[in-house]
């Protein structure tokens, strides 16, 4: 078992059978591996390389319930900052099936469809991103979302308030860095 989260061991099966990306820069790692921020560790799960730069995403244990899928994701990044992404994995799986690439600061996420511009130079970044999102619509009946910055601006309009009380202790250039919208 990957994890213990049901939804994160089906993508690890579907991972394990493709030969490519299927999200740009998007790998499994080791669940719970150390996230790089030492005072957030407690409430921080790591699951994956969010870019080939070395940025990640985990699981914010924003309370106690026992249903890790339905806990928020963050952004962690490789040059710094700590940003709300989505409100639970099942949405999460509706950014990584977009193919937009993340980009991250301490001011924040956002996605570029760099898969646009690569058409013109015949490159595909995720070649297996048609292969995921017919996982993504057998397992859990959804689609990729058109625009995954909408997902993000949900995410912190909802989250903002909750996350910067939390992580303003501790990293006080996650919360100082920006402002509320």
């Amino acid at each position: 078992m990957y994890s213990p989260i049901p939804e994160l061991n089906l993508l690890k099966e579907f991972d394990d059978s493709v030969k490519d990306w299927y999200a740009p820069g998007f790998e499994l790692r080791e669940f719970g591996k150390d996230s790089g921020y030492p005072k957030a560790a407690d409430r921080l799960r790591t699951f994956a390389l969010a870019t080939r730069s070395g940025s990640d995403y985990a699981i914010w244990l924003l309370d106690d319930r026992t249903d890790l899928a339905t806990l928020p994701i963050v952004f962690l990044g490789d040059e710094g900052g700590i940003n709300l992404v989505a409100r639970n994995m099942r949405e999460f799986f509706r950014v990584l099936a977009s193919g937009w690439t993340p980009c991250g600061d301490w001011e924040s996420v956002a996605y570029d469809n760099d898969r646009e511009e690569d058409e013109e130079e015949d490159y595909d970044p995720c070649p297996d991103n048609a292969k995921f999102r017919e996982w993504l619509r057998h397992h859990f009946s959804l689609e990729a979302v058109e625009d995954p910055n909408d997902i993000v601006e949900a995410t912190e309009s909802q989250l903002w308030d909750r996350f910067a009380e939390w992580i303003g202790p501790l990293y006080p250039d996650v919360v100082s860095s920006r402002t509320t919208a």
